[in-house]
């Protein structure tokens, strides 16, 4: 028998309130699930940027140079 189908097993026979109460904690396990699986994704898209900042060095002359092409075309 799989462990859903256990828990399924277990939580029937209980009584109203604690299926309600049981049901709660699943939706509050699979919220924890979500918010290490999004603070995973964003430490992932963090280390990418770091990399790509690290790959590539501007100095105050290209800076430079961006502003005043931009503020030509304006």
């Amino acid at each position: 028998m799989s462990t859903v189908e256990l828990i399924y097993e277990k939580a029937k026979s209980l009584p109203g309130g604690l299926q309600s109460e049981a049901l709660s904690f699943v939706e509050y396990l699979s919220r924890r699930f979500a918010a290490k699986t999004e603070a995973s994704e964003w430490q992932r898209l963090f280390c990418e940027t770091q990399r790509l900042h690290s790959a590539q060095s501007i100095s105050d002359d290209d800076i430079a140079a961006e502003i005043a092409a931009y503020r030509s075309r304006q």
